[in-house]
């Protein structure tokens, strides 16, 4: 939502391009960065009922104060409040859902990033469609997350199997419980896979249209067929995911796409025509669609009942998440855009060296 209102926030207020990224990104960021990781392990030891109603509420006040706003700062401190908000509410609804079935866990995220896939489409345009300027997005979304935290708070919120511990031991405190996830190599690794797996998303999306319109001469139309090519082959890659599940491991089917993810990614860098480039966007997309639920899966079968940790562990990785784009556009300006869009195919490798790593430790 801050997104896709950033061009009319600068000219409202009269900011300048980093004044808005610190407004809309930055300073969230940070405070995310801070704040998360010791709520996530509360919620491991609390009903998660409370973080999830809670942070639903925080959306709503959020939204409202961005839509309020009567300066930069202001709204800077809304969209804080529902940059941190939305983390809890909606990451320890995932992490809910994956703890009550922990023998889907892939399946489970392979349904969540496909309803993510779609509510990512859905809502913009949605908003688009009603929404007149920036404040009036805003109070839209205001008013429906309000509608969804009384939903919420009305119905019986699902609870996940206790935590487990041993007869006789207690539950280490929030510092200790973080230094142990953090100190789970295996872990880590996994959630460095997840990490990768934002270069094959918002990333190639950008680096893509510019690409098409750089590279290849074509207009705004073929760029917007090409994502909307990417997108496509990415809900079809889910939807498979969720069956393919049925009759191989996750680890079979993670190398599987990887490898598969490779070979497409790199046909689709050499294709000639920005027809053929819109075409191949469609495999690309549904290989690399399913790297993300699959390394997600381990990552969070490594803390069973757990998923608080996880999720407070992942934290590690938000830099180099900040960090990737910039570094690509560096590369982008030197080199040239097709060497920058060369370097994403490390999203399907490096996932098939991890889980080829983890093979040769056992």
């Amino acid at each position: 939502m801050p997104a896709a209102g950033s061009p009319d926030i600068e000219r409202s207020f009269g900011l300048s391009h980093t004044a808005t990224t610190l407004v809309l990104f930055v300073v969230p960021g940070v405070a995310a960065l801070v704040l998360e990781p010791l709520l996530f392990v509360l919620a491991d030891r609390w009903p998660r009922r409370h973080f999830v109603r809670c942070g639903l509420a925080a959306m709503a006040l959020g939204a409202l104060g961005a839509a309020l706003a009567p300066g930069p700062i202001t709204l800077a401190a809304a969209n804080t409040l529902w940059f941190v908000a939305a983390g809890i509410a909606v990451a320890l609804t995932e992490a809910t859902l994956v703890d009550m079935w922990p023998d889907a866990r892939a399946r489970t995220m392979a349904r969540w990033s496909l309803l993510s896939l779609a509510g990512d489409i859905g809502a913009p345009a949605l908003l688009g469609a009603l929404a007149g300027d920036w404040r009036t997005g805003f109070t839209i979304a205001a008013g429906v997350l309000a509608v969804w935290w009384l939903a919420t708070t009305l119905r019986p919120f699902p609870q996940p199997p206790p935590s487990p511990v041993e007869p006789g031991d207690e539950e280490p405190s929030l510092l200790a419980a973080l230094r142990d996830a953090l100190g789970d190599r295996t872990l880590l690794f996994w959630l460095f896979g997840t990490a990768l797996c934002d270069l094959l998303d918002e990333i190639l999306v950008v680096f893509a249209s510019l690409h098409v319109r750089d590279d290849l001469g074509a207009g705004t139309t073929w760029q917007s067929v090409t994502i909307g090519a990417f997108v496509l082959g990415g809900a079809a890659g889910l939807f498979a995911l969720d069956r393919l599940l049925k009759y191989r491991s996750e680890r079979w089917l993670l190398v599987a796409a990887g490898l598969a993810c490779a070979v497409c990614y790199t046909a689709w860098l050499f294709a000639p025509t920005v027809w053929l480039c819109a075409a191949l966007m469609v495999p690309v997309g549904a290989t690399a669609a399913p790297l993300y639920p699959l390394a997600a899966a381990q990552a969070y079968a490594r803390r069973p009942g757990r998923s608080g940790s996880v999720l407070a562990a992942s934290h590690l990785f938000t830099p180099l998440g900040l960090a990737l784009p910039w570094l690509l556009g560096a590369v982008a300006d030197r080199a040239g855009i097709p060497v920058a869009l060369a370097l994403l195919v490390a999203q399907p490798l490096g996932l098939v060296v991890l889980v080829t790593a983890g093979r040769n430790r056992r």
